[in-house]
């Protein structure tokens, strides 16, 4: 009876650990590596939002977006790609920490995206 009890401690213990091992690996090495310091990224929200900048840094909880933009939709129901900061009334810096929970995913964009040559236009 004692030697059941051991062998269940032992692998509840191996199975709980286990998450933790591999989310470690994910966040550690495959998301920073991902990042291509020297393109923009977009990242999509769980708000429908989609921001475009370059990442800064990245953890489980939270990522670090500077030069950011954005799509504003006009009342036309048109979208034009504004800065952040370029006419909003709370004038924020154009910096931002998106809580991680909030993103669907990210990607970097390729330096002939229409969005990266849009962004290149405004500035």
């Amino acid at each position: 009876m004692m030697i059941g009890v051991a062998v269940l401690a032992v692998a509840v213990g191996i199975i709980s650990i286990f998450p933790a091992i591999s989310s470690l690996k994910y966040d550690g090495y495959d998301k920073k590596s991902f990042i291509d310091p020297d393109v923009y990224q977009a990242i999509f929200l769980t708000n429908d939002q989609i921001y475009f900048g370059r990442l800064k840094n990245i953890s489980s909880d939270y990522l670090i977006l500077s030069d950011v933009y954005y799509v504003k939709v006009n009342e036309n129901g048109a979208g034009q790609l504004v800065k952040l900061g370029a006419g909003e009334p709370h004038s924020p810096k154009n910096e931002m920490i998106i809580n991680q929970d909030q993103v669907l995913f990210w990607e970097n964009l390729r330096s002939d995206s229409a969005v990266v040559k849009t962004i290149q236009g405004l500035r």
